[in-house]
């Protein structure tokens, strides 16, 4: 799968690096995943890498549609969940400024779009230059697809 969807328990946060040919569908995807993760937290910040993106389906219509996914992860209750997004400069830049632009106008989600991982990683308040050096310091765990059932006794 092209997104890599992870999470950092220590420092509350989700980490989705993308690479190779990027769908809404692939994105829907591993956000149902994550949704769907014994670890998911409402609201949870969000760093998403998107430098390693050469391909995309992405338009306005799927960006306003993506907007609403996120603020629809609790049903009736429109969360502020802040996501940052390091998009290299050109066309994935410009479609995350678009979403951050979105963002505003809906309210709740809260995007901030950069187009250098040092950047990205110091609005998240990380004392990391790059993602690999996140990576290699902080242990994340994979989402699963599904929630821990509880235990049944008796």
């Amino acid at each position: 799968m092209p997104l890599d969807v992870r999470i950092c328990l220590k420092r509350d946060f989700l980490l989705s690096i993308s690479t190779g040919s990027v769908t809404f569908d692939d994105i829907l995807a591993g956000m149902d995943d994550y949704l769907n993760d014994c670890n998911y937290r409402p609201g949870r910040p969000e760093l998403i890498d998107l430098s390693g993106v050469t391909e995309t389906d992405l338009n306005f219509k799927l960006m306003s549609s993506l907007v609403r996914e996120v603020n629809d992860q609790v049903p009736g209750i429109k969360l502020t969940t802040k996501t940052v997004v390091c998009a290299p400069p050109g066309t994935l830049f410009g479609l995350a400024r678009m979403y951050e632009t979105l963002a505003e106008l809906a309210g709740g989600i809260e995007v901030f779009t950069y187009d250098t991982e040092a950047a990205a990683l110091e609005k998240m308040g990380l004392p990391y230059s790059t993602f690999e050096a996140l990576c290699a310091a902080e242990e994340f765990k994979p989402v699963s697809r599904q929630k821990e059932q509880p235990s049944r006794t008796g």
